[in-house]
């Protein structure tokens, strides 16, 4: 996709590898500003001078534990000191595969907080990191990345997709609050990427590999790429998409179809 978001800044969560590294660098590539927020801020480093080096944009690294709302808060206020402004949050990062498993498997005193901090809090934290300083400037394109078991029932994702299902609606509820702000939120949904973090995770357990290899098999165009989620969230933080705001994407290559 070609776009123009010279001038835009964006806030790329999770960004120094995986989905936000590539969400970074496509958004870099239409002329925006990044921010590369990730807790491995040496990592975020690298990722902020390729940047700079290979698109010609500003770019800064950020440390952000999406875990914590106190390091998001100081995160999002010490991005917007650098960057003077931010116009485009990609919230992305920090979830992990622990918690996909059975439902009759969690243990509700050891996972229960674990899976709401790390599926949807990694979100919601740096949202709200944000949202004053887009209200300010009448101004935002917010794009959250989750699962698609929050839109339709996969086994060993039943909290999984309890966050993810959420979260699209915690999504559109602010897209429609938010609209008198000229913020649009949009949201992304995954089931499996190759040559994601997450993927690498899940395929270093035989078991689990064995299970996902069956899931490949059954995607009619291919299991997506983090380039194909980059596409995505490109469109969503540009111009062609100031009219679309509270909708839901699903990038799975036709491995399901929810409404």
């Amino acid at each position: 996709m070609l776009t123009n978001l010279k001038g835009k800044t964006a806030f790329v969560t999770g960004g120094a590898d995986s989905l936000g590294r590539e969400c970074a660098i496509n958004l870099a590539k239409s002329g925006a500003n990044i921010v590369v927020a990730d807790l491995n801020v040496e990592k975020a480093q690298e990722v902020a001078e390729e940047l700079q080096k290979t698109h010609g944009v500003k770019a800064w690294a950020q440390k952000i534990d999406l875990w914590n709302w106190e390091s998001c808060r100081d995160s999002c206020k010490e991005a917007i000191e650098k960057a003077g402004k931010i116009d485009i949050l990609v919230a992305s990062g920090a979830t992990t595969p622990k918690y996909a498993k059975f439902a009759h498997e969690y243990n509700p005193a050891e996972d229960f907080e674990g899976i709401y901090r790390t599926q949807m809090w990694s979100r919601l934290y740096p949202v709200y990191g944000l949202l004053d300083h887009m209200r300010e400037n009448n101004y935002g394109k917010i794009v959250i990345i989750t699962s698609d078991s929050g839109r339709t029932p996969t086994p060993k994702e039943a909290y999984i997709g309890a966050c993810a299902a959420g979260l699209i609606v915690a999504d559109k509820v602010f897209a429609k609050e938010w609209a008198r702000w000229g913020i649009r939120v949009n949201t992304i949904c995954l089931t499996i990427i190759n040559n994601s973090a997450a993927m690498r995770a899940t395929m270093a357990d035989p078991e689990r590999a064995k299970l996902f290899q069956k899931t490949f098999d059954r995607a009619k165009f291919g299991v997506p790429e983090p380039i194909d989620v980059a596409e995505a969230a490109l469109y969503f933080a540009s111009p062609e998409s100031d009219k679309i705001t509270g909708s839901v994407f699903s990038v799975n290559g036709g491995l399901s179809f929810p409404g």
